[in-house]
């Protein structure tokens, strides 16, 4: 378990990252916002900012079990706005979306984050995220069932990725080479409007940090959480009920994207297999723009 000691030492780090992220701001007069999802890492990020008037952003679902608001609520920021993600945004912006988007595609979380910056592009030029914090500190649950470690609610019938590893160190070294790929997923999200995403998280203080922890304290962002508790509120550290900005798609497509999502790929999601992304890769890759030179 981390000591106290380094409790702060790793909250100092963080600190001292997203402060120099808004000091090189000033200096190249952007504006600066973050987005907060309810999570240990964004509220981490922001609590760490130390400014109230910082805008932030949440995006979210009205379907039942979709919503982190209660959570981001906890942290927000007195210039916060609310994004509400519906079927009929889908419907409008979804090939406007995947055309911002180069391949490997990524999980279906990729459209909120895309209308999420849309938003923000109107207030703010930077928005803060706590990408990295998953892989340097162990948050996926894939990597608890490795772990042996109790599973967060609602995962009872989660599988593992095909060919994932089976220790930690190994499933550590997974996560974080795969960690550009999510990254570029932001930066694109946010380049489709003008905005540039920022991660005080994997600055390189921090990354030495938590690389140099042993692998077992790497598990279930336990060391993160000790170093921001009395930062972040409880609610948020002990939380056991995590969804990570899910998206309700799987619901939406035996509704109000049946008929669209079955017009693309020949088939919709099937319900009892929430965490299957087949059908939504098949989508993504039904829906790239046509190269220039394969349209001529």
């Amino acid at each position: 378990m981390i000591s106290e000691t380094g409790a702060v030492l790793l909250r100092e780090l963080i600190r001292d990252s997203v402060n120099d992220t808004l000091l090189q701001a000033a200096e190249r007069g952007k504006r600066v916002g973050a987005l907060i999802s309810g999570g240990v890492d964004s509220s981490t990020v922001y609590k760490l900012a130390c400014d109230p008037g910082i805008p932030t952003f949440t995006g979210w679902y009205a379907d039942e079990g979709f919503s982190e608001l209660d959570y981001a609520r906890l942290v927000k920021g007195d210039n916060h706005h609310e994004i509400e993600i519906t079927p009929a945004d889908f419907l409008e912006h979804w090939d406007d979306c995947i055309a911002s988007f180069a391949p490997p595609f990524q999980g279906p979380g990729t459209f909120g984050q895309w209308m999420v910056a849309q938003y923000a592009s109107q207030h703010v030029d930077w928005l803060l995220s706590g990408e990295g914090g998953d892989e340097l500190f162990g948050g996926y649950v894939r990597l608890q069932i490795v772990a042996g470690e109790p599973l967060r609610d609602g995962y009872a019938d989660y599988r593992l990725p095909d060919g994932y590893p089976t220790t930690v160190e190994e499933a550590l070294r997974w996560d974080w080479e795969r960690l550009p790929d999510l990254l570029a997923v932001d930066e694109q999200a946010c380049a489709a409007f003008g905005l540039e995403a920022k991660s005080p998280m994997l600055g390189q203080a921090v990354v030495d940090y938590a690389m140099q922890l042993p692998a077992s304290e790497r598990v279930g962002k336990r060391t993160l959480k000790a170093a921001v508790r009395g930062v972040v509120p409880d609610a948020i550290l002990d939380r056991t009920d995590k969804m990570g900005f899910p998206a309700p798609f799987v619901q939406w497509c035996q509704g109000p994207l049946r008929e669209f999502v079955n017009d693309r790929i020949g088939y919709v999601p099937d319900p009892s297999k929430p965490f299957d992304r087949r059908w939504w890769y098949d989508l993504c890759e039904a829906s790239r723009p046509e190269p220039l030179e394969a349209a001529a």
